[in-house]
This record gives C-alpha cells, structure tokens and sequence, in this order.
C-alpha cells in the first residue's frame, strides 16, 4: 500500500472543515541528541506525518482556507555534505504542497498572515516534562509556541482534539498498514513460538524478535518490547529484557512492528515447560474475560461502559482465582488488574482518540486484559488488535494463536 499526496492532502483539507479554523500552524519533530554530537533516531510527529507524509526534523506547517505552505528550518551548509541534500522535489510530491519556503522568507510570510487575524489553531499547552510518564516532551512543539507567543495579541486555540478524532476513524490504506505491521509481528512471534526452548535469556528473544521484524520490512519495534519472564511479567512495563529464562515459568511478551509509522501492539504468554495448575489456570481467566470484551466492543458502545464490564467480568475471575472475596472492591481489583482493556492503535501505539465518542467503524482498538500476581512470580497478559466494523469487530491478529504450550 501507498500513502498518496491525496491522503494528506485530504487530511489537511478534512482538518479545516471540522475546525473551522481560520489558520492552523504545526511543528514537525526535531532531532534530539543522544551523546555528543549523535541523536536519537529520528521519529516523526504523528500528527505532522499525518497531515504531510513529510519524515524531516523542525519544519512547520501553515494551513489556511487560502494559503498552505512549509517554513525549513535553518541549515548549515555543510549538512548536505554529511547528511545528504534535501529533496525539495519530493517533498512536495509525497505531500501535495507545492510551496515549500526558507526559514527566512516562511517566517516572514507566516507574520504577515498572522497580524491580519486574531486566532490561530496549533497544539497548546506544552508540558516540557510529564511527571506520570517520566520522560521529556520533544522540544520542537513549545519552540513552535515560544515564537508564537511573541505576537502578544494572537489567541492560541489547541487543536489537538480535532485531529484526535480525525485520527481516530481509520481509512483503508492506514488499515491495510496496520495489518501489515501486525502480520509482521504474527510471522516473526510464530517463528519464536517454534524456537522457544533454545532459548535462555529475555535478550535473546529481543534480538531475534528485532531481526525478524526488519528482515519482513518493518522500520523495527514500534516500541520498547517488553520481554519478561516469570516475575518479570508481573511488571506490566518491564523493559530491561536482561534476565536468564528459567524452565517451567511463564514468558509474557508485549510487542509490535512498526509498518510505514503505524504500530502493532501484541501480547502473547507462553510456558517454556509444563505449566503448572494454576498458571493454567491464570492464563484461562484472563482468555475468558478477553473472549467475553471481543463481544462487547461494536459500534455506539462507549469506552466508559465497556471497560466497567469488563472490571465485572475480571472481578469474578479474580474471585474464582482466590485472590479477592468482593467483586465489587475496586482498589482489590486494580492491584492484579491495573490497567484498560483496550487503547486505540494507529500512528502511535497508545494512538490519538476522544475516549469520549461512542465506538464507530473504522476505529482500531488492542484487547489487552491481564493478571499479573507478584507474590506468586505470575504475569499473564493476551493481546490483539481489532478494527471496529459495522456489526461488531474483525480480529487483525487472529492468526497468531493463543496456546499457553
């Protein structure tokens, strides 16, 4: 499949109409250093890639009912001879947007437009580090601001959830890039699954999960895989994927490939031995509640409600296991149960969405429900990615099967 200039150039197009914004102004990531003068890979801004195609660090998108155009940002001149030229010609044809100005000729031209009107749509407010998640914010959004904020009289309106929703309903070429990404990762988990008793430590799955992931044409991991074995797994975000694997525990794996920027997020939980009763146990509980969601997600269902009934059925099960006596105590819940059943999937793995709409065809969504019991060494977690259609839903990631051995 082809993101096409119509894809974006429609995008853009469908962003004004809901808006109703007069003016739209967007930041493209920028590049973050990682040790001297190396940065990180470079990761486009979700929202910028969905409105441009555009894979370049620290341009800025104009949008307006009469005008749109992208400002450069400055350049060194010997970066062309390190880091290859610009291709103005193909940015413009991946993105349908034929003015493609300097830093310094953009800027003018965006301070024009901007002292004949009193309010412009961007993405506001900016948090330079978020507190819940423990990680800095790229830079480049709150550059954006710190230059806008410059023209004191201009309202900033944010317009992130106008895009949210946008993104949120899913065109056929983002699902079939969807598909294709978790097919990717249904193929390699299938090739680990076959291997899984040569293996003896949590990195070495890691490296074999990467290499098939990029020897089927995936950009890599869409996120940090989580790899975990036995106590490991009751750490829902464990990443140090550094530890020996012991025969007879339980191994939860969280992973997804990163097909053309959208993300597969898949969890599977195998015994590299016999398991015993009540691992099998564990592992059917938390099948039962997954199988049970699957029927509950369709269309003019709302998040709210879904994610109480699965609670319900999670607290029986939890019952059953012993491991709580009301099913109404939600704070007993929540310590073996932590998390949502589901988030939206798409350009991010935890993709852009108003939880508040009811459920609507087109709408991609994991399953993830989970036991993860600490004091026994246990962590079951069995995840897959569906696409909400207009009876129900379509399981993407069906042909990985489930089997605990």
């Amino acid at each position: 499949m082809e993101f096409t200039s119509e894809f974006f150039s429609k995008n853009r197009q469908r962003l004004l109409e809901s808006s109703e914004a007069e003016l739209i102004i967007l930041s493209a990531n920028g590049l973050l250093q990682r040790s001297s003068d190396t940065t990180f890979p470079f990761r486009q801004d979700s929202n910028f890639w969905y409105l441009t195609g555009i894979e370049e660090p620290d341009y800025i998108l104009v949008i307006g009912s009469e005008v749109t155009f992208l400002i450069m940002p400055p350049r060194a001149e010997h970066r062309d001879l390190w880091d290859g030229a610009v291709d103005i010609k193909a940015l413009q044809t991946t993105s349908g947007i034929e003015e493609i100005l300097d830093h310094h000729a953009g800027w003018n031209k965006l301070d024009h437009l901007i002292k004949k009107i009193k309010k412009v749509h961007t993405i506001t407010p900016v948090e330079a580090y978020f507190d819940s998640f423990g990680f800095y914010a790229n830079p480049a959004r709150g550059a954006l601001l710190a230059a806008l904020k410059k023209h004191r009289s201009l309202e900033l309106i944010d317009i992130r959830k106008h895009i949210a929703r946008l993104r949120q309903i899913k065109q056929e070429v983002e699902i079939m890039a969807l598909q294709r990404a978790i097919d990717i990762t249904a193929e390699t988990l299938t090739e680990i699954r076959n291997n899984i008793e040569t293996y003896k430590t949590e990195y070495e799955l890691v490296a074999d999960i990467t290499s098939g992931y990029i020897r089927r044409g995936a950009a890599g991991h869409a996120y940090q895989p989580i790899v975990a074995g036995g106590g490991n797994a009751a750490t829902i975000h464990y990443m140090s994927c550094n530890a020996e694997l012991a025969d007879n525990d339980l191994l939860l794996l969280d992973v997804g490939a990163e097909f053309k920027n959208y993300s597969a997020d898949i969890s599977r939980t195998w015994s590299r031995g016999k398991p015993s009763a009540r691992q099998k146990a564990v592992f059917k509980a938390v099948e039962k509640v997954q199988q049970a969601a699957f029927k509950l997600l369709k269309p003019g269902v709302t998040f709210k409600a879904y994610e109480q009934q699965v609670d319900d059925l999670m607290a029986i099960e939890l019952k059953e296991l012993g491991l709580i006596n009301d099913i109404t105590d939600k704070k007993k819940l929540k310590k073996y149960y932590p998390h949502l059943a589901s988030h939206f999937l798409g350009l991010d793995t935890h993709d852009a969405a108003d939880y508040e709409l009811p459920l609507a065809p087109g709408m991609v969504l994991t399953v993830e429900p989970g036991i993860y019991i600490p004091e026994e060494n246990i962590g079951v977690r069995i995840e897959d990615n569906i696409v909400i259609t207009k009876t129900g839903n379509k399981i993407l990631s069906a042909a990985l099967p489930h089997n605990l051995f």
